[in-house]
């Protein structure tokens, strides 16, 4: 908890205004996810044998889109640990 408080003091009004887009963003996202999420659930609901074939490419997608976001965030995850390293290690000139 002191360290999410020594973060949110440093951060200025442009930090929260990019952190409010990016909340912004992210909820777009989920409700995209959301959506195709109701659109595979009814496809499979219907059981009938034309939307198999689209359920599985729905399906494809959707743990494409997964495995990219796992990957994202892995890079932002090292990124940060980067940051911080450099920020407790400065650089000697």
């Amino acid at each position: 908890m002191r360290i999410l408080r020594a973060f949110v003091r440093r951060l200025t009004g442009a930090d929260v205004r990019a952190l409010r887009a990016e909340i912004v963003a992210l909820r777009a996202t989920l409700n995209q996810v959301a959506e195709v999420v109701m659109d595979l659930n009814h496809d499979v609901r219907s059981g009938s044998e034309q939307s198999l074939p689209l359920f599985l490419g729905y399906m494809e997608r959707l743990r494409l889109d997964a495995d990219t976001a796992v990957a994202a965030a892995e890079v932002i995850e090292r990124q940060l640990a980067e940051m911080r390293e450099l920020s407790n290690n400065p650089p000697i000139e």
